[in-house]
């Protein structure tokens, strides 16, 4: 009998990651993270936050999520979930309670070099001091 074994990756939940990842495998952010994603499977827990881009198989939510996501099979949004930002998705599940807050429409061809998205530029805030006045 062959068994083959899952690549997987976790980012706990007192972790920050900040950067990329490319995995085969599968992908859980119980914690923090921010910048790309691509991955076979991407979950984020409950209580895990992402911020950036993804590229996946499969994607599922029950955490909070904002940036951009290309979902060629399954995207699923838990009842505890929250996505902001841009989709494409195979296949849509929202949860009773989840939330899409997202421009989204559906991948009509699996070919995996159309990638809905533009990349654009990280636009940062700068914040000014206050000075204080006497």
């Amino acid at each position: 009998m062959l068994v083959e074994s899952a690549e997987i990756a976790v980012i706990s939940e007192k972790s920050v990651f900040e950067g990329g990842l490319d995995t085969p495998g599968i992908l859980t952010i119980l914690g923090s993270f921010t910048g790309s994603i691509k991955s076979g499977t991407l979950e984020i827990g409950k209580d895990g936050k992402a911020f950036g881009n993804v590229e996946a198989e499969s994607v599922t939510i029950a955490g909070y999520f904002e940036g951009e996501i290309v979902c060629y099979g399954l995207l699923t949004i838990a009842k505890t979930g929250t996505v902001r930002g841009r989709v494409a998705y195979g296949s849509l599940s929202v949860e009773l309670g989840g939330l899409l807050d997202a421009e989204f429409f559906h991948l009509e061809s699996m070919d995996k070099k159309l990638i809905p998205f533009h990349p654009q530029k990280v636009k940062t805030k700068k914040y000014k001091k206050k000075s204080s006045k006497k």
